[in-house]
């Protein structure tokens, strides 16, 4: 294992407290002494070595990154946990979700990520890569966006339908859905028909063909309302 595939680990004894992650912004804490410690030493505290090799963005107060060079001094607070992202890598990106503009370290962005950089909801939001003159694509949390060298991908967020059909999961981009599509996502055959449950009585109702269900962009209503066969 590389030093820098290491997480740095927590110390209470250290006067500034700093969380580092790498791009799945799962943060690890990591004690810092020095009131400025540069680029440089920040990536060799976290164990990312050699820090030419690296890139290291702080994360700023209204959530967007900003780049810090190897030799620059970064100021820390004692009273607040100053956050930063980690990139084995030789160049950034740049990236706008919504109204917001990123600086970004790899050629690639999770769409679960891409929310988590905005603050948005995991469950009840999904995230759109905008495309001029033709529809938007649709980015699953596992999907993956494109960054370009050149010029900057726009993401758009947006809410998604949670479902519950037979006991998994679905999300869905509209907020109305009939019943044969319900049919549909679940695997069966729309004539075998489709009941709609209270996930909460378990009291059942039969939809008719082609009834349109009016959905909410909440995880509530996907634990309360769920649909199976029958």
């Amino acid at each position: 294992m590389n030093a820098s595939d290491k997480h740095p680990t927590p110390c209470a004894r250290h006067r500034f407290k700093v969380a580092v992650a790498k791009a799945d912004f799962d943060f690890h804490a990591l004690g810092v002494d020095v009131s400025k410690p540069t680029g440089r030493q920040l990536l060799e505290a976290g164990g990312f070595v050699p820090p030419e090799q690296h890139l290291i963005f702080q994360v700023l107060d209204d959530g967007t990154l900003e780049e810090r060079r190897l030799d620059e001094p970064v100021e820390l607070r004692e009273e607040k946990e100053e956050r930063f992202i980690v990139f084995r890598s030789d160049r950034s990106f740049r990236v706008e979700i919504g109204e917001r503009r990123f600086e970004w370290g790899a050629a690639e962005l999770r769409g679960s990520v891409a929310k988590r950089m905005v603050d948005a909801d995991p469950d009840c939001t999904g995230v759109w890569l905008v495309r001029p003159g033709e529809p938007d694509l649709f980015i699953a949390d596992t999907g993956v966006v494109k960054l370009s060298g050149t010029g900057v991908e726009k993401l758009r967020i947006g809410p998604v339908f949670p479902l519950c059909i037979e006991g998994k999961e679905f999300k869905w981009l509209e907020p109305t859905i009939v019943a044969e599509q319900i049919a549909e996502l679940g695997g069966w055959d729309p004539s075998l028909g489709v009941q709609e449950v209270d996930l909460v009585t378990n009291e059942a109702r039969t939809l008719k063909p082609k009834e349109v269900v009016h959905l909410k962009s909440t995880k509530a209503f996907a634990k309360k309302i769920g649909w199976r066969r029958g």
